[in-house]
């Protein structure tokens, strides 16, 4: 099965366990979705939980998961 994208998407960090180096975002819509360390765009690689972040969203075999993420000021 090949990852499906599925567009730019915003939603708020619930969960983030810097040691283990992954955590979920809530999104407005549809189901939570998980994100590596890795997958954050900003230069300082920092989210806390409550940040409200940017991400593409794709559909991948265990689910949805976010790429390269970024931090936002504020929801708009």
């Amino acid at each position: 099965m090949s990852d499906e994208v599925e567009g730019v998407q915003r939603g708020k960090v619930t969960t983030y366990d810097s040691f283990k180096g992954f955590g979920f975002i809530r999104r407005l819509k549809g189901k939570d979705v998980f994100f590596f360390y890795d997958d954050i765009a900003d230069d300082d690689k920092s989210v806390n939980v409550g940040d409200y972040v940017e991400f593409q969203l794709k559909i991948v075999g265990k689910g949805p998961r976010a790429y390269d993420l970024k931090k936002l000021d504020k929801v708009t």
